[in-house]
């Protein structure tokens, strides 16, 4: 017997798999949605031979104070799963529950110590590598097209109206934002006596002025589109742009016949880093959203993809190294950014799953 893992009862999946794996140098192995308790889902993470998994359910406002809730457990490994519950029973354990097959691959059982202690028993007895990718969603800005320099260009010549000198090293801290929340931002950083709404309009006429007849597909990226089509994965956009601009380029850019729906970061209460755009998203295709697939390039997109318990392939836009700590949590990235990108490598790995 060894132990195979301790689990911890958590808040934040975000935050804690980022500390896990930036500050001891975990490796995430799957996050699962389990069959067998509804609304529980996990993420095991693996340092040598050793395990942590971190979980997550469903809880009200006294979660943490009752005694009949185990917030962490640990687990052990045996080599047969059915004799060691036997000899536990024959020592007359009776606190005990008898063996099951979890959908993430274990036989296991449980029991409480003497201090009402979580104990698992487990052995592992079928691969697991998370659940299967149903629906990829697409960012746009910087992941489908190239269209940053353009946004900044109108951003540029909006704020010259107003007496701002807007910098590229200004833009930067706005790349992955929803356009409306960026003029929120915008707005109260420069005092602007303009209504939000209003600087967006402006800023989007400008856009698309510049965009018409300016902004490219990455052909990688489009030779990805194509490889998901052809094997017949639903696909979807999710961005920060305003819903006249998606319908303006993904029509002139011909796009807009890959992707089965379209949600523009307007459409829902908080834009990225909030999970919400993707969780819609998943909505709207009638799939879980632990099925899903987000391909972005900002640390705010892969944030909101990983929030959203969803996998994330990472293109950064700006890649000057060190990357933003969100990355860390992309499930495979290409640190390079558009230059590294290969269509086959991505969707070799979505395949996998």
């Amino acid at each position: 017997m060894k132990i195979e893992h301790i689990g911890i009862e958590i808040d934040d999946f975000y935050v804690m798999e980022l500390f896990y794996k930036k500050i001891f140098g975990f490796k995430t192995i799957y996050r699962y949605v389990s069959k067998n308790t509804p609304g529980l889902q996990t993420i095991m993470l693996e340092k040598g031979n050793f395990n942590l998994e971190l979980l997550h359910r469903k809880r009200d406002e006294n979660f943490t104070k009752s005694k009949d809730i185990n917030h962490y457990h640990i687990n052990f490994k045996v080599e047969n799963v059915l004799e060691e519950y036997n000899r536990l029973l024959q020592l007359g354990i009776t606190k005990i529950v008898p063996p099951k097959k979890t959908g993430d691959g274990f036989l296991e059982f449980y029991l409480k110590d003497p201090e009402n202690n979580m104990i698992e028993i487990s052995n592992k007895v079928l691969d697991f590598k998370g659940g299967a990718i149903k629906a990829v969603i697409f960012d746009l800005d910087g992941t489908l097209i190239d269209s940053e320099d353009n946004y900044y260009e109108a951003d540029k010549i909006l704020l010259s109206r107003y007496g701002i000198d807007f910098t590229q090293e200004d833009k930067k801290q706005y790349i992955g934002t929803g356009n409306l929340e960026m003029m929120k931002r915008i707005k109260l950083r420069y005092n602007i006596n303009e209504t939000a709404e209003t600087l967006l309009e402006k800023k989007n006429s400008l856009y698309l002025n510049l965009a018409k007849n300016n902004t490219k597909v990455f052909s990688e990226m489009k030779e990805f589109l194509n490889l998901l089509k052809d094997n017949n994965y639903p696909l979807a956009v999710a961005s920060g742009s305003s819903p006249i601009i998606l319908e303006e380029l993904l029509t002139s850019l011909d796009l807009k016949k890959y992707f089965d729906i379209i949600v523009s970061a307007e459409e829902v209460k908080k834009g990225k880093p909030a999970p919400d755009i993707f969780l819609e998203t998943a909505n709207r295709l009638n799939i879980e959203p632990h099925n899903c697939c987000v391909i972005e390039d900002s640390q705010y997109g892969v944030e909101a993809a990983k929030k959203a318990f969803m996998y994330c392939i990472a293109i950064p836009y700006l890649t000057e190294k060190p990357l933003a700590d969100s990355f860390t949590l992309a499930d495979l990235i290409f640190e390079d950014g558009m230059k590294q990108f290969l269509a086959k490598k991505a969707f070799d790995w979505v395949k996998e799953f």
